[in-house]
């Protein structure tokens, strides 16, 4: 069995349509019957354009959105099974990094806090002990950040810094699974490299699983094993990320990569 397998799954929205009388009822089928398995230790690539139903994918596997049918099963765990107070508990076992750390950070929370509190969800002993602020400093320093800062508030660091947090956040429970919504779409390109860098170091540092969603296929080129296609609810392509890349076989993935921009020399006259 695969570390995380999604099975026939689903999530389906109901919708008003026709007026504001009308009592017809239409479904959005955001994600309809996808299958996949992911291994231990990989790095999956969701890509695909806004719309296409990836982030309420990453929802549905967080067990934010309920499934409207099919299973996620998590390192043989059937996560939705079970309830909301186990699903609570589990999820300390797979955490989220979203694509804007901004508004993802509490702005009336320091570093500190907002670090301490995740640890502490793991390890509620360390609230009153000293070592906590120990701990605190080890993790910024994964994530390169100095913890000299810690008593900031988000609204004191750059864009890049806030996603460094972030990350440092989603890790501080010790998940095992870690889904990255679009973490660098709102950087810029210098950044999104360091980023980029930092979540593959931790991969292979802490033994992790990703799944790292992004509308760029050139970014996850970049950073995935595998990566699998998503349009209109559905995986349309799936392969190892240099053979999607370079030999794609699905019309739509072709239009992805013909969209990727590139830069051509200029003949001077």
């Amino acid at each position: 069995m695969s570390f995380l397998e999604l099975k026939d799954l689903k999530t389906h929205f109901p919708v008003k349509g026709g007026g504001l009388i009308s009592k017809t009822v239409e479904t959005i089928k955001a994600v309809d019957g996808v299958s996949l398995s992911i291994e231990k230790g990989e790095i999956l690539g969701l890509v695909g354009e806004s719309g296409c139903g990836k982030s309420t994918l990453s929802r549905t596997v967080m067990q934010l959105q309920p499934a409207t049918g099919g299973q996620v099963i998590l390192d043989g765990e059937e996560l939705t099974a079970l309830q909301k107070d186990e699903v609570r508990q589990r999820r300390l076992d797979f955490q989220m990094i979203f694509q804007d750390p901004y508004a993802s950070l509490n702005p009336r929370m320091t570093i500190f806090s907002t670090l301490a509190e995740a640890i502490c969800q793991r390890h509620p002993n360390l609230k009153k002990d000293p070592s906590l602020s120990d701990k605190v400093t080890e993790l910024m320093a994964t994530v390169g950040l100095d913890s000299k800062h810690m008593r900031k508030y988000p609204h004191e660091f750059s864009g890049g810094q806030r996603q460094r947090i972030a990350i440092a956040r989603a890790l501080a429970p010790e998940p095992k699974l870690v889904i990255a919504d679009e973490p660098v779409s709102a950087l810029d390109v210098s950044i999104q490299s360091q980023i980029l860098n930092l979540l593959i170091d931790l991969r292979d540092k802490l033994d992790l699983t990703m799944i790292f969603i992004s509308h760029d296929l050139s970014v996850v080129r970049y950073i995935a094993d595998n990566i699998a296609v998503m349009f209109s609810g559905k995986i349309v392509e799936y392969g190892e990320a240099d053979e999607v890349f370079l030999s794609p076989k699905h019309d739509y993935t072709k239009k992805l990569l013909a969209a990727i921009p590139h830069l051509k020399a200029q003949a001077t006259t």
